[in-house]
């Protein structure tokens, strides 16, 4: 997570998390990894968890999500918005092809 912060440049911005399962939980914005918190009990809809981040005003222009794979994804791209998936560890399924994706190797 640190490392998805860092890579966005959050500095003076601030970045919003959207943890999610089967439904999305406590939406934060954030400007550091201390910050984040995460909820959720597994039978991740990543359906769900884009849905909800396409629907925040301004739209944001990237989503990432950090992920197993083991999601049922979106149908279609979401227009001009890039999703990128974070795949951790080395099973993890593909995603659908309009999906960038950035495997993550797990760490013990």
């Amino acid at each position: 997570m640190a490392g998805v912060l860092r890579a966005v440049g959050i500095g003076r911005e601030r970045v919003t998390v959207l943890p999610c399962d089967a439904d999305v939980h406590a939406v934060r914005r954030v400007g550091s990894v201390g910050e984040v918190e995460l909820a959720g009990g597994g039978g991740t809809d990543m359906r769900v968890g884009i849905a909800h981040a396409l629907s925040a005003r301004p739209k944001p222009s990237i989503v990432v999500v950090l992920t197993d794979g083991y999601t049922p994804w979106p149908d279609a791209a979401p227009g001009s918005v890039r999703v990128v998936a974070g795949l951790v560890g080395r099973r993890a399924p593909e995603p659908p092809p309009w999906i960038e994706t950035i495997r993550i190797p797990e760490t013990l």
